[in-house]
């Protein structure tokens, strides 16, 4: 996809309150992506041991801080990255657009629905409350807690990105899923480095081709994909069979994305995993690179 070497690693942050459908869009986000998933409150649920001697407040920027580095060491591998947190403060946000080499796009998730993030929210309550264990112990559990956190925040959730690129997603739209936001993510980075952000180099499904035009659809779960395929020659399409390309993404008036692919081939039969552990190795290989070259 366009020049993987040039392309920066991408830092998908979310933000939004308790309860609004975050984690479960992270997780599903990473997993579309095929990237890394840092939770902060994996962070926070380990400091319970400390909350005798320091304060909460203390302990939740000690959790940002820590979020925040490993993040740095994800980048630094050349790795894109997606950052589970509330991102309340407009600090948070700075420090991850501080990350050398990282382009940050904001996933915030507002769900329009409040019966429905109500319900969500009293029902993950009940099960930390039932669960007896340390995780979630800091989170609201009820939509009462919820209501003093958000007005104790004082409006400081509401502030200014600047020009970071931004999606904002009903989280209780049940026609809104990880495809969805994924390719949505694709279209916005595209725009903000002129390249494609698919995850990598993907064997994708060959869905349907058009001779007369050469434009193939290839499709991932729910979501497909348009590829201009005239530049190509010496390969035959064969509709449910595996293919690769390598190209740009161009982004028509109307939001629709097509591939204008320069390099295109068949692959079935090809190991996949054994192909995924390669891209790996590779963009280890050239993060040292980079970070020979900054030194």
């Amino acid at each position: 996809m366009a020049d993987e070497q040039s392309a920066p690693p991408v830092v998908v942050a979310m933000k939004g309150h308790p309860g609004s459908g975050k984690s479960t869009a992270a997780r599903a986000i990473a997993a579309a992506l095929r990237c890394p998933l840092l939770d902060k409150d994996d962070v926070r649920d380990c400091t319970l041991a400390l909350e005798a001697v320091a304060a909460s407040g203390v302990l939740n920027e000690l959790s940002y801080a820590v979020l925040w580095c490993v993040a740095e060491k994800q980048v630094q591998l050349g790795l894109s990255v997606v950052i589970d947190s509330p991102l309340s403060r407009r600090v948070h946000l700075d420090a991850l657009t501080r990350i050398p080499g990282a382009l940050v796009v904001i996933v915030e998730c507002h769900p329009s629905d409040k019966e429905e993030w109500r319900r969500r929210l009293e029902k993950r309550g009940a099960a930390d409350s039932h669960g007896g264990g340390s995780d979630g112990w800091h989170k609201p559990k009820t939509w009462a807690e919820l209501e003093r956190l958000v007005e104790g925040y004082q409006g400081c959730t509401d502030y200014e990105i600047g020009d970071v690129p931004r999606i904002v997603v009903d989280t209780t739209d049940p026609t809104v899923d990880a495809e969805a936001i994924a390719a949505k993510l694709s279209v916005l980075v595209s725009r903000s480095i002129g390249e494609s952000f698919l995850p990598e180099i993907e064997a994708l499904s060959l869905q349907a081709y058009d001779v007369d035009s050469a434009t193939a659809i290839i499709q991932d779960g729910s979501v497909s994909l348009k590829v201009d395929t005239q530049n190509l020659r010496d390969i035959s399409f064969r509709t449910n069979s595996a293919y690769q390309f390598i190209g740009e993404l161009l982004i028509h008036a109307d939001n629709e994305a097509i591939l204008q692919a320069r390099i295109g081939r068949n692959v079935d039969g090809l190991d996949l995993n054994l192909y995924q552990q390669s891209l790996l190795i590779r963009r280890q290989h050239e993060a040292k690179l980079r970070n020979s070259r900054r030194a």
